[in-house]
């Protein structure tokens, strides 16, 4: 499935294995959901992830790279040109900004493990049991390094560090980031 709320991810499983076997709630598996999940997009971890592990169910994170920003390679002052990056709030200025730390901190990581922040990135999904981070690249160098990310083995106190940091960043979102959008867009 893919972006299945946990709720109906759960209904659909009870709704197939009816259907399956002539039977409602015959406990049929679904057994996996991608949803968007990374650093800046944590939403799985409250209630979708612990089903997953209790119930041997998989996560699939997509955009596990949050569009880039994780990569470390835009800023306040190096931000996207165009295409899709342009018109996502989370590169205005003012949530570039506010990523600075939690960019910091993947960098620092990045550091001790001698690997990129996007690497670092994803190894704190696939630290998580349950998830599997679907990620691409536009080379061959890129998805040999993002493949190479499986390898990291994130301390427990780097992995908490990097949630704490992802917790404190707090970007403009929804109609507060309208504003920015629409000038971004006259610019």
């Amino acid at each position: 499935m893919s972006n299945y709320p946990l709720r109906r991810w759960q209904r659909a499983e009870a709704s197939l294995a009816g259907a399956s076997t002539g039977t409602a709630g015959a406990g049929g598996r679904v057994l996996s959901n991608q949803v968007q999940f990374s650093l800046v997009s944590r939403g799985p971890l409250a209630e979708m992830l612990p089903w997953a592990q209790r119930t041997g169910h998989l996560v699939m994170a997509y955009s596990p790279l949050a569009q880039g920003l994780l990569s470390g390679r835009y800023g306040p002052d190096r931000r996207p040109s165009g295409g899709v990056r342009a018109a996502n709030a989370m590169f205005l200025p003012e949530n570039l900004t506010a990523a600075a730390p939690l960019l910091d901190t993947l960098r620092d990581v990045a550091a001790a493990h001698d690997a990129s922040p996007a690497q670092i990135a994803l190894a704190w999904l696939v630290h998580l049991p349950n998830v599997v981070a679907s990620r691409g690249g536009s080379s061959v160098a890129q998805v040999e390094s993002n493949a190479a990310a499986a390898d990291i083995r994130l301390a427990d106190d780097e992995h908490r560090s990097l949630t704490a940091a992802a917790e404190a960043f707090r970007p403009l979102t929804g109609v507060s980031a309208l504003p920015g959008l629409v000038r971004g867009r006259r610019a």
